[in-house]
């Protein structure tokens, strides 16, 4: 029998399904529900700039690196370790539960501001940014989702511009956080970021675009009706008159049916969607795969989460510049995102998605090594983690919608990204303990540079990712995937 909409996903979604569907064509509703998407994801990556805010907890709230690392962990493991949950859930009762669950992004900052306002110790700091952690995989989560299953022929651009838009949701933020309405003076002609009006913004902004993806994620359950009622009355004959009837009707006001973009992927498998995803446990790439994302996403993680310590330490970067760090990654980041999957979409195989994928790796190596030999222009490393992290979180879900197909995506992405939440963890107190015990931020011009060893430890964990990625490819995929 094929699997149709769960109760939970009928009962959210059905008066809104009603309405979209008696008033508007297939078509439309799509591009619709596409660009509203695109548009919510402009306003997710918050996290991202993660780093501006640290200075000031640093100075207001007296945290120090160990404190920072436990909220970024929190953060990431919001971020990251509750996917897997998030995408079955996504898979099973569609991307609109996920939509509803990304508005806690919303008490996610306002329990923030309450903390900075009220000068809390960092373990409620990070419990706030678990939340919006959550928040935000949910919300942006929610958003790929829908994309990549409105079009899931074109995987490298649907995956690539949601990718896109997140990338430059951070680039926007950090210029938003420039305005005066966000600042606050402290002397003449000196003003910081006012961490608690950006808060409260944040959480105003995510409230608005929630229920904005609740609205554009009910084009998935609109077409995956649609698909089931076709494949249903192809299997067996209607008994009941007044069902059959009904669901003719249905299917008739919703126009080109026959167009629908999920007609044709993968939702046309008469299996389960537990079937599908036991068997995507029992691959023996997965863990080779999940071994790669630990090591390689965790580690940018880490990155982006320290930018504001490695700007006092690596080369000769001011103090003051985070925020111009911050954007150059974003911009970079946002090139990387748009111009992968574009690439990808170009040459048009999956050998090409595994090659960019390995280039994409080989990048994040070399930027490692810059930190390690203490590259003079912080710019450059900037820059260059910028391309390697946009990359990666475009090619990676791109290369899993590709082995194990874009309707099982949510599970299996999901479980992926789950990899980063703990690397994220792991690296980035080792990383806090190699940096309070052996940096000195005063003097720059000391002779022991105490960034080399765990940098050069992360460069070479991702040459292992490398070598397993390219190992998967060789041994498994090549053979049942078409060249």
């Amino acid at each position: 029998m094929v699997e149709r909409l769960s109760a939970v996903e009928n009962a959210l979604t059905y008066k809104i399904r009603r309405f979209l569907t008696a008033h508007f064509s297939s078509s439309s509703i799509r591009r619709g529900s596409f660009i509203s998407a695109l548009i919510t994801c402009l306003a997710d990556a918050s996290v991202v700039t993660f780093s501006i805010f640290t200075p000031m907890f640093i100075e207001k709230l007296n945290y120090d690196q160990i404190d920072i690392n436990i909220i970024g962990g929190g953060m990431n493991v919001g971020l990251y370790l509750t996917l897997p949950a998030l995408g079955y859930l996504s898979d099973a009762h569609g991307p609109i539960l996920l939509a509803l669950i990304g508005m806690v992004l919303c008490p996610g900052y306002l329990f923030a501001a309450w903390c900075y306002m009220s000068n809390s110790n960092s373990a409620f700091m990070a419990f706030s940014f678990f939340l919006i952690g959550i928040g935000t995989s949910s919300a942006y989560f929610c958003s790929l989702l829908t994309c990549a299953k409105i079009y899931p022929d074109k995987k490298g651009l649907s995956i690539s511009l949601p990718v896109t838009c997140y990338g430059l949701s951070s680039l926007l933020l950090s210029y938003v956080f420039k305005l005066p309405v966000f600042r606050e003076t402290i002397g003449k002609d000196i003003s910081i970021i006012s961490t608690y009006r950006v808060f409260i913004f944040l959480s105003v902004a995510y409230l608005i675009t929630g229920f904005l993806n609740s609205i554009s994620s009910v084009i998935v359950t609109i077409e995956k009706e649609v698909v089931f009622t076709k494949l249903a009355e192809q299997e067996e004959q209607v008994q009941d008159d007044e069902s059959q009837l009904e669901a003719a009707a249905r299917v008739q006001s919703y126009n080109s049916v026959d167009n629908t973009s999920l007609i044709n992927s993968e939702f046309m498998e008469p299996q389960t969607h537990q079937v599908r995803f036991r068997r995507f446990l029992k691959d023996p790439t997965m863990p080779l795969l999940y071994v790669v994302v630990f090591f390689l996403i965790g580690t940018q993680e880490l990155f982006i989460s320290n930018l504001g310590s490695l700007t006092k330490v690596v080369g000769y970067s001011h103090r003051d510049d985070i925020s111009e760090q911050v954007a150059l990654f974003s911009v970079f980041s946002t090139l990387a995102r748009l111009g992968a999957g574009f690439l990808n979409d170009f040459f048009g195989t999956y050998k090409s998605t595994v090659r960019l994928t390995v280039v994409s790796i080989l990048m994040t190596i070399l930027a490692y090594i810059l930190i390690a030999i203490n590259f003079r222009d912080f710019a450059v490393i900037s820059s260059l983690m910028g391309l390697c992290y946009g990359s990666t979180y475009t090619l990676f879900p791109t290369l899993v919608a590709t082995v194990w197909g874009v309707d099982l995506m949510g599970s299996t992405w999901g479980l992926f990204l789950s990899a980063p939440a703990i690397g994220s963890l792991v690296f980035g107190l080792f990383y806090a303990y190699q940096f309070d015990s052996y940096c000195e931020i005063q003097s720059k011009t000391a002779l022991t540079y105490c960034l080399t060893f765990p940098f050069t430890l992360f460069a070479s964990l991702c040459v292992v990712s490398a070598i397993s990625l390219f190992y998967c490819y060789r041994r498994y995929w090549i053979s049942s995937l078409e060249i």
